[in-house]
């Protein structure tokens, strides 16, 4: 019998079962579909949130220490697998107007974040010299980085297969399993796994338990993208401008996104978005007007009133503990969230104040 089950595969998931396994905990991953095959594996991958100054304070502890963890964790699981997770300095420009700038810089200060604001065009084009008329000023930050987080999920599995994490995919969970107020396993169609912790780290789906419903407030969030098939360098920064970013890969695709649609558990695609995207794509970055659009494709955030995500036990179910909620910043804040996660199971004193991702917390 496993010391800890996670519901879910996913890359909180997948973070969480890792840093519990190298710590000693006997875990076993419960995945519905494939590791990594839901919101992960469709994001951008910028490890950093979007407009990071508008998010609570508690979203930016975890992006920072995020931030600091994947160079090393991408190195050690190439180190592990030969899989490259193709973690890149990227930088990201940020169109801003001007009165947002004091407000920005003082973020910046208090987070100690390489960020200036630039308002001259040629300054602007030395930065990214293909960008169109409408990225006329901004917040420039040279240390952005990102990761292809398909990848980096291909890379997770792969390690849990080198260090013989032990996972089931195609396995639903369909109920938690609470006798007296506390956890002893969960059902599935082909049988019943039993331990003591249970970790709910199903995204998107992670309310629709019958334990969850009434208490986790996550809800699916629908983002649709686009992908560009270029040459390697046409573009070299990640550029974002109301909500809309295009992010170049190191093999040349460079993506566009993203929506933000609240229409429940629909992962359909539409060609009003691909229009909507690929014409602010083609705003910001006038070349991609003359590239082709390779794939479409959709996934569902795990959203929350202000994005902050669960990182708690339940209130009043023993033994069962929340790990979701994490809307755009899976996988930006997923290596810090999986840390304290893990200070939680393992009844260490947490790595940060972790009264702000509780149940009764205003997420």
């Amino acid at each position: 019998m496993p010391d800890c089950i996670i519901v879910g595969g996913g890359a909180i998931g997948l973070l969480t079962a890792r840093q519990l396994f190298l710590q000693g905990v006997d875990v076993l991953l419960l995945e519905k579909g494939v590791l990594g095959g839901e919101s992960s594996w469709a994001g951008g991958g910028i490890v950093s949130p979007l407009y990071p100054w508008r998010y609570d304070d508690s979203v930016n502890i975890l992006a920072e220490r995020s931030k600091k963890i994947y160079p090393e964790l991408c190195k050690t699981l190439f180190e592990e697998t030969g899989s490259d997770c193709e973690l890149i300095n990227s930088g990201l420009f940020t169109v801003v107007g001007d009165n947002d700038q004091p407000e920005i810089l003082a973020w910046a200060k208090k987070w100690s974040i390489d960020a200036s604001f630039v308002d001259d065009a040629d300054a602007i084009h030395a930065i990214e010299k293909s960008v169109g008329d409408v990225v006329d000023k901004g917040i420039w930050m040279p240390d952005i980085l990102q990761v292809r987080n398909p990848k980096l999920v291909n890379a997770l599995k792969a390690s849990f297969d080198y260090l013989s994490i032990p996972y089931l995919e195609h396995t639903a969970v369909d109920e938690i399993i609470v006798e007296n107020g506390k956890v002893s396993g969960v059902r599935t169609k082909q049988k019943t796994f039993f331990a003591d912790k249970i970790i709910i780290a199903s995204g998107a789906w992670s309310a629709q338990f019958s334990v969850t419903q009434a208490s986790v407030n996550v809800l699916p969030v629908k983002g649709q993208m686009i992908m560009y098939k270029g040459a390697p360098d046409l573009l070299k920064r990640i550029v974002l401008s109301e909500g809309h970013y295009v992010i170049p890969r190191k093999d040349g695709r460079i993506l566009a996104g993203s929506t933000l649609e609240k229409i429940g558990f629909d992962k359909s695609t539409s060609s009003v978005a691909l229009d909507e995207l690929h014409q602010a794509a083609v705003e910001l970055v006038p070349l991609l007007a003359d590239l082709p659009v390779e794939r479409q494709w959709a996934g569902l955030r795990p959203g929350t009133e202000k994005g902050i995500p669960y990182i708690c036990q339940h209130d009043d179910v023993e033994g069962l503990f929340i790990h979701a909620g994490h809307f755009r910043n899976g996988i930006v804040l997923g290596a810090a969230s999986a840390e304290l996660m893990a200070d939680m199971i393992l009844q260490r004193r947490p790595w940060c104040d972790a009264v702000p991702y509780s149940m009764t917390a205003a997420h």
